[in-house]
């Protein structure tokens, strides 16, 4: 096994299969977990430090080879990312075959189920279901936000965001100087919800479209927010653009696209950022200066 990751934040190291259980469980959810390698021998390790009160990172280890049965999350999105080893998990209707070029994402509402190899080792990155959802869709959309469940390592808007995941570890593992701030980490989580938003396909990305010709009212806000997403709109001012009120603005969006102006800003962002970072040269071009843009 390789230098544990984390190893300053130490959580258990143990042998014993119960034990082992009940501390993944106090710190993600409730589990089946049951060995599958010929000799069923567990040495888990498990680091974990979180950044602010909305993401956590976590290194963890079983050793042999394990099934880890958890169900449904239901209040957190769990990104797995192999150090070592290999992973077959199934989310939903889909199976990852995860290794160190291929993460996979767990959404709350998918029934996840895992088998971890002998030797298999991985950084975990947990967000708290809400504050995904705070970022991705605005009050009153109650659609759960679900991310497809492979992420791909080797494109180039993954292995910025890993980069940025990687420098809240080397904080970490050097006494948290930077996410000591709070202010710092909060702002730091925000970006790091707001690039795995942009860069990975999501049901948020599917920025609803009408299917007959919108009024001009709405067309007009609509071509504004396109032209000028960097632009901190408010209703206000969006109304004024369209000469009307702004409770009549809020009520023709809502009749021909399904949700507020904001909200439609709010999705032309997500929907920018990930073009961006597609197309970005990751030597020039980090999630941190998309995120501003």
């Amino acid at each position: 096994m390789s230098r544990p990751l984390l190893s300053a934040h130490r959580t258990i190291a143990t042998t014993d299969m119960d034990q082992a259980r009940l501390e993944v469980s106090a710190h993600f959810c409730p589990h089946v977990l049951e060995p599958t390698g010929r000799d069923g021998h567990l040495d888990m390790v498990h680091n974990a430090a979180a950044i602010g009160p909305s993401v956590r990172l976590n290194y963890l280890t079983y050793g042999s080879a394990m099934r880890i049965t958890p169900g449904t999350f239901d209040h957190f999105f769990l990104v797995k990312v192999p150090l070592a080893g290999s992973a077959r998990v199934r989310v939903g209707d889909r199976v990852v075959h995860s290794t160190r070029s291929h993460a996979s994402i767990g959404s709350p509402t998918e029934p996840v189920d895992m088998m971890w190899s002998e030797g298999c080792e991985q950084l975990l990155i947990y967000l708290r279901r809400s504050a995904v959802e705070d970022v991705a869709r605005g009050d009153g959309d109650a659609a759960p936000v679900v991310f497809d469940p492979t992420m791909d390592l080797e494109a180039p808007a993954a292995r910025s965001w890993l980069r940025l995941v990687h420098l809240a570890v080397d904080d970490m593992e050097a006494g948290g100087a930077l996410f000591g701030s709070p202010l710092a980490a909060v702002h730091f989580e925000q970006t790091l919800i707001s690039g795995l938003l942009a860069l990975q396909p999501s049901s948020a990305q599917e920025v609803e479209r009408p299917t007959r010709p919108c009024p001009p009212v709405v067309r007009a806000v609509v071509d504004l927010i396109e032209d000028q997403p960097e632009h901190a709109w408010t209703i206000a001012e969006l109304a004024r653009h369209a000469g009307v009120s702004p409770r009549t603005l809020q009520e023709a969006f809502q009749r021909e696209l399904g949700m507020s102006p904001l909200e439609r800003l709010r999705r032309t962002r997500l929907e920018r950022a990930r073009r961006d970072l597609v197309s970005a040269d990751p030597a020039r071009t980090s999630v941190t200066d998309v995120a501003a843009r």
